[in-house]
């Protein structure tokens, strides 16, 4: 489990912690370099947006290509940088970037569906992980939402964003939102937490068309 960012805030907050391949971008199987690394419409914008609200915006993403030798700890940060440099430039910002670098065998922590990097996330910022949201295009951003008692958003703009192993729900039933991509993931993610934060019973808006 890795991070970039060593920090902490002193007071308890809430996050949308995101996956990276098919969710930020397109999903390319073991992504060695930031060469064509190109963000999905309106993702800086919506990054923008949950800084705006106040929500913390935290990296999370499986990355075992270090473990099986296809990438280094080198290429992973460069493509990094250029994500971060590409959400810069629309005055946009993560606050914490956190991988898993193990291969699915070690049976570490903090690979997803494992809430290893979710628990350092929470102790470094003081954030609340029960009031927080996980967005991804896979089950097991789902279920990292469950374990920890956050909310999932399924964005379908991954290529498997309907994987479910036989004998689960099926994806989209576990998600308490599936969004046709990220802008309106983070439109449902603002609606949700002002209902939250408003008193009187709350109300379902109908989805925006953001896409």
């Amino acid at each position: 489990m890795n991070s970039k960012h060593p920090s902490a805030d002193a007071a308890t907050c809430a996050a949308v912690f995101v996956d990276r391949d098919g969710t930020l971008h397109p999903d390319v199987a073991y992504r060695s370099s930031p060469e064509a690394l190109a963000l999905f419409p309106r993702v800086a914008e919506s990054v923008a947006r949950l800084n705006q609200a106040g929500l913390k915006v935290v990296l999370v993403t499986n990355q075992s290509g270090i473990a099986r030798g296809y990438f280094s700890l080198k290429d992973l940060e460069a493509v990094h940088a250029a994500l971060t440099s590409d959400l810069a430039r629309a005055g946009a910002w993560l606050d914490d970037v956190l991988f898993c670098p193990h291969h699915p065998d070690d049976g570490c922590r903090c690979r997803k569906p494992r809430p290893g990097m979710i628990e350092q996330a929470a102790a470094r910022h003081a954030i609340d992980a029960a009031g927080s949201y996980v967005v991804g295009d896979q089950l097991c951003d789902i279920e990292l939402a469950r374990g920890v008692g956050a909310k999932g958003i399924l964005v379908t703009t991954g290529p498997r964003a309907d994987d479910a192993p036989a004998g689960r729900h099926a994806t989209r039933d576990m998600a308490d939102f599936v969004a046709p991509c990220f802008f309106d993931a983070v439109s449902w993610i603002l609606r949700d937490r002002a209902r939250s934060l408003r008193p009187g019973p709350p109300r379902e808006k109908a989805p925006s068309a953001g896409c």
